[in-house]
C-alpha cells in the first residue's frame, strides 16, 4: 500500500502540443498507451464505499488498483492506494485490498463499467529538493455507447514539499492556461454514464465531530472549490443559466466558509482570498441579472432585448474566467487551503480543538447575529434587510456544512426544520431583492421603455412578501436549532 499525493490540472486541447515542448525541453519523455477498465456493481456500491477498482494494461503487464478516499484537499488529492500484478483486465480480488470488507454479494456483482484509452507522456522534474512526476495526458472515455475527450496534467509528489505541486502547477499556466481539476478519470467514467448535468449542486461533506478544525476547514473550502469548478466548466462549454446560479452558490459559500474560519485560517494570505474571491463574484454578477430579468420578463420584445444583452455579457464572461488572474486564483487557494501557513501550529499553541466544538459556536454566534439583524424584518430599510438576507445565506451556508456531525434521528430531523426555515426566508428576501433591483437594472441597460418592462415588477406584492419574509423569520427563531 502506498500514500499517492497528485494535483490535477485541466488543460485545453489545443494547448497540448505547447506542453509537450515544454516538456520535452526538461529532458526526455516517456510514452505510454494506457488501457483501463473500471469495475463496479450496477448499483455502484464501491463509489457509494469511497473506492474505485481498476485494472490497466501498458502494453506488457495488466496492474490492478484500488484507491480509497483519504482526503481531497481543493485539487491536491491524498488516496491510499493497492496494487498488483494480475493475469488479465480481470480482477483478482483477495485479502490484501479495503474489498475484503465487503460483502460477498458485492463482490460478486462486480462487472466493467467504463474503460479509458490514454496517452500518457510523463517525465521526471526536479524542483529544488522535490522530485515531481509530471504526467501528460490525452484520452478518451468510453461507457456504452457514449465517449468523450479529455486532457490533463498530473503532477504526483514522488519526494519534497507538496508546495513544490503548485509552483510546478504556475510555472506550466503561464505556458499553456490551466486550470484546476476537480474529478477524478474514474469519476469522469461515471459521470458519462449519467445524463448531462445542468449543473452540479453542493454535494454532502462528510465530517466526524472529533476530527480536527484544520481539517474540518480543508474539506468544505475543498467542497466549496469542487461545486465552483464543475458549474464553471458547464457554463463555458453551454452556458446554462442554471450552472451560473451554481457557480456563484460555490463562491458564496466558500466567502461564507472563509468569514466562518477567521478565527481559525486569517493568516497573512487571508484578505487577499477574501478580497479576490469577492471581485469573481462581482464579475459573475452581470450574467446572473440578465437572467433574472429574462425570467420575469413578459414580453418576446423584452426577452429578445434581454438575451441579447445576456449573450454579450457571458461573452465578457467568458474573457474574465480565462483571464489568468481567476485560473491562478483557484490554484492558490487550493495550496493556502492544503498546505498555508494558518495550518502552522505556531498559530494554534494552545492545541487545535475539533470541528465539532467549532461548529456548535460558531454556528451559535451567526445565529445570534440574524437574530438581532432582522428583528421587526419587515420594517426593516432596504439596507438593512439586505444585511439580514447576506447572514441568512451565512447561516444556511454554515448549517449546511456542518450537517454531517448532526446524522443522529432526532439532530437531522432539527437540522432539516432549521434548514427549510432559513430556505423559505431566502425564498421571500430573494423575491424582494429580485423586485428592488429590476428597476435599476432595466434603466442602466437602456430597457426602460422598452414594451413589457412594466410586467417586470407585476405580481409583486411587497407587503404581502414582507410580511411573508417576517413570519418565516419568527417562525425559524422559535425553533430550537439544532447544535445545541
Amino acid at each position: 500500500m502506498g500514500k499517492e499525493i497528485e494535483l490535477k490540472l485541466q488543460v485545453a486541447p489545443e494547448a497540448v502540443g505547447l506542453a509537450l515542448q515544454w516538456g520535452e525541453a526538461q529532458g526526455e519523455m516517456s510514452r505510454r498507451d494506457l488501457h483501463s477498465v473500471y469495475f463496479d456493481t450496477t448499483g455502484r456500491s464501491l463509489a457509494m464505499a469511497g473506492l474505485s477498482l481498476r485494472t490497466r494494461y501498458d502494453g506488457a503487464r495488466y496492474v490492478q488498483t484500488v484507491k480509497a478516499a483519504q482526503g481531497r484537499a481543493a485539487g491536491l488529492f491524498a488516496r491510499e492506494e493497492w496494487e498488483k500484478e494480475v493475469a488479465s483486465e480481470w480482477p483478482e480480488l483477495g485479502s490484501d485490498t479495503p474489498l475484503a470488507g465487503l460483502p460477498p454479494q458485492t463482490l460478486d456483482a462486480l462487472a466493467p463499467l467504463f474503460s479509458l484509452e490514454v496517452v500518457r507522456r510523463g517525465i521526471d522534474i526536479a524542483r529544488g529538493s522535490s522530485i515531481i512526476e509530471l504526467a501528460l495526458d490525452t484520452g478518451v472515455v468510453v461507457a456504452d455507447d457514449r465517449r468523450t475527450e479529455f486532457c490533463e496534467i498530473e503532477l504526483e509528489l514522488k519526494s519534497g514539499e507538496p508546495h513544490a505541486l503548485f509552483a510546478l502547477a504556475r510555472e506550466l499556466d503561464a505556458l499553456v492556461s490551466l486550470r484546476l481539476e476537480v474529478m477524478t478519470k474514474s469519476e469522469r467514467g461515471y459521470r458519462l454514464l449519467d445524463a448531462a448535468a445542468e449543473s452540479a449542486k453542493a454535494e454532502f461533506i462528510p465530517l466526524s465531530a472529533g476530527q480536527g478544525v484544520q481539517e474540518g476547514f480543508a474539506a468544505i473550502a475543498a467542497a466549496c472549490m469542487r461545486q465552483y469548478r464543475l458549474n464553471e466548466d458547464i457554463v463555458l462549454r453551454r452556458r446554462s443559466p442554471e450552472a451560473l446560479h451554481q457557480v456563484r452558490v460555490g463562491l458564496r459559500r466558500l466567502r461564507s466558509a472563509l468569514a466562518l474560519f477567521k478565527p481559525v485560517v486569517d493568516d497573512d494570505r487571508y484578505a487577499y482570498f477574501r478580497d479576490e474571491l469577492k471581485w469573481l463574484a462581482g464579475e459573475l454578477g452581470d450574467v446572473r441579472d440578465f437572467d433574472v430579468l429574462f425570467g420575469r420578463a413578459r414580453s418576446n420584445q423584452l426577452r429578445i432585448a434581454v438575451a441579447r444583452l445576456r449573450e454579450e455579457a457571458h461573452d465578457t464572461l467568458e474573457e474574465i474566467l480565462a483571464s489568468a488572474r481567476a485560473r491562478v486564483l483557484m490554484i492558490d487557494l487550493a495550496e493556502w487551503v492544503a498546505v498555508g501557513p494558518w495550518r502552522s501550529a505556531a498559530q494554534h499553541a494552545d492545541g487545535e480543538i475539533s470541528v465539532g466544538e467549532f461548529a456548535a459556536d460558531a454556528l451559535e454566534k451567526s445565529f445570534r447575529k440574524f437574530k438581532n439583524s432582522s428583528k421587526g424584518l419587515a420594517g426593516l430599510g432596504e439596507e438593512d434587510r439586505h444585511e439580514a438576507r447576506k447572514l441568512a445565506k451565512r447561516l444556511r451556508y454554515g448549517s449546511e456544512f456542518f450537517a454531517g456531525l448532526y446524522t443522529g434521528k432526532k439532530a437531522a430531523k432539527r437540522h432539516g426544520r432549521f434548514i427549510d426555515g432559513l430556505q423559505a426566508i431566502q425564498d421571500q428576501l430573494g423575491t424582494l431583492n429580485d423586485v428592488a433591483a429590476a428597476p435599476g437594472l432595466l434603466a442602466k441597460n437602456g430597457l426602460g421603455d422598452t414594451e413589457g418592462a412594466d410586467g417586470v415588477l407585476s405580481g409583486a406584492d411587497t407587503t404581502d412578501t414582507l410580511e411573508k419574509a417576517e413570519t418565516a423569520r419568527d417562525g425559524l427563531i422559535g425553533l430550537k436549532p439544532f447544535w445545541r
